[in-house]
């Protein structure tokens, strides 16, 4: 991953571009020379730049993911639920079902443009992945807001699973807001993982590369940071 390749997809819609990780998705994708539409409810939470237009709009509305989708070529979406705060005992404010539904949404107005690429950010301890996770972990995603967080990344995986489109779905471990770029490993679910958090940076980045790789179509990828280059 993160090779300079050409890429063959130049158009790329972002559901969720303005949340943490969908911002660093955005930048990445630029950076490469794609073009970039991003679907967000704020307009203002993303930094304007050349090849990016911006949709003010739902991810639950089909007439808003339908405007957004015209001229793409795939799909990244990278939406995560919200609580009130970032503690993990905090009050969710985003609907429980949010990324479920968002992405019944997304996957029927890719059914009626024709479009079949999409990449799918999900969560450790979602749909096969909960084999990847320490079994002195695993409790915490039934307690407290984490278990309606957990329940939606499930909703979610099973339907893009199901459906007939070239999906992956990336599981990776405990996000961090560090810039130092690692290695990036990638293991099947089930296996363990190299460690376990891994910078948003460097997931931005796998989820870019992954539009592009067509070894991933089907796969459900755990990514973790692998050790520093020396």
């Amino acid at each position: 991953m993160f090779d300079d390749r050409e890429a063959t997809v130049a158009h790329l819609l972002v559901i969720g571009g303005s949340g943490r990780t969908g911002r660093l998705i955005i930048g990445e994708a630029l950076r490469r020379g794609h073009s970039v539409t991003a679907l967000v409810r704020d307009p203002a939470a993303v930094v304007p730049g050349d090849r990016l237009t911006v949709v003010q709009g739902s991810p639950l509305r089909s007439e808003d993911v339908e405007e957004a989708m015209r001229g793409a070529q795939a799909v990244i979406i990278a939406l995560s639920n919200i609580g009130s705060s970032d503690w993990p005992w905090a009050r969710q404010v985003s609907p429980p079902d949010l990324i479920s539904n968002a992405v019944r949404v997304v996957t029927d107005a890719m059914r009626s443009r024709g479009l079949r690429r999409v990449v799918l950010l999900s969560a450790l301890g979602a749909g096969e992945s909960v084999r990847s996770v320490p079994a002195g972990l695993r409790w915490a995603t039934h307690f407290l807001r984490l278990g309606t967080v957990y329940a939606d990344h499930e909703q979610a995986d099973a339907f893009l699973r199901r459906s007939e489109l070239d999906w992956t779905i990336v599981h990776p471990t405990v996000l961090s807001a560090s810039d130092a770029r690692r290695p990036v490993v990638s293991s099947p679910p089930g296996s363990w993982p190299s460690s376990l958090r891994i910078p948003r940076c460097d997931v931005a980045a796998y989820l870019v590369d992954a539009v592009d790789d067509e070894d991933l179509i089907g796969s459900a990828p755990v990514i973790s940071s692998g050790p520093r280059r020396s």
